[in-house]
């Protein structure tokens, strides 16, 4: 009697122990897209290097639509940089423009975000006015760079021989948007207009590299 009361008490304890353990919860697997950025770069002859997560730099991409009413098509301004809530010194990148209808979509496709993108991938792409990607049916880039103390310097589309090359290295999707990651390598004449007298300087961006990504 003793013996089989005494398996009895054991099994219970042990059914009670099994119940009591916790099971390993897997999470299922993350398609979210690795969003990378850094710039590097010779800026009047000094080296400037932006990393992300290193003194607060972190990549961005914005864009900047000017919408028609059909038939003129609209266009899209891809933006795209780095920069930092505790340092001035920043980068900034704007390709287009891409046309679109707006009639029927307040974004370009995913098919056409992508192939503006590749298209350009690999070909040289010159250097434009914001006015003039927001106004004419060409492609170009505008690169402003912020030196640390806050002074913002242009490039020009009048400034000759400058071109910036694309190298598109990854195109994903995932629950926050659409992306064309790249990789841009440019050297390019930067102005500054003082407020104050209207008086110019420039500076010249020489061999510099950005990687980032361009949203939808």
């Amino acid at each position: 009697m003793k013996l089989t009361r005494f398996a009895f008490l054991a099994t219970l304890i042990l059914l009670i122990s099994s119940a009591c353990i916790e099971h390993e919860i897997i999470p299922p697997p993350s398609n979210k897209v690795d969003l990378n950025s850094s710039f590097v770069g010779y800026v009047n002859g000094t080296q400037v290097e932006l990393t992300q997560n290193v003194n607060n730099y972190l990549g961005f991409a914005l864009d900047s639509q000017i919408v028609n009413t059909a038939p003129i098509l609209s266009k899209v301004i891809y933006v795209s940089g780095m920069s930092s809530m505790s340092n001035a010194q920043s980068i900034t990148l704007s390709f287009g423009s891409l046309e679109f209808d707006a009639t029927g979509s307040a974004t370009p496709t995913l098919p056409m975000f992508n192939d503006f993108h590749m298209t350009n991938s690999g070909n040289p792409v010159p250097f434009k006015d914001m006015t003039t990607l927001a106004t004419n049916n060409v492609n170009g880039v505008q690169v402003v760079y912020t030196d640390n103390t806050g002074k913002s310097w242009i490039s020009r589309e009048s400034d000759p021989g400058q071109t910036a090359n694309f190298t598109i290295l990854k195109q994903a999707s995932d629950g926050t948007g659409d992306y064309s990651l790249y990789e841009a390598t440019f050297s390019c004449k930067v102005w500054y207009v003082d407020p104050q007298t209207s008086v110019e300087e420039s500076i010249q961006i020489t061999n510099a590299k950005l990687r980032g990504w361009f949203k939808r």
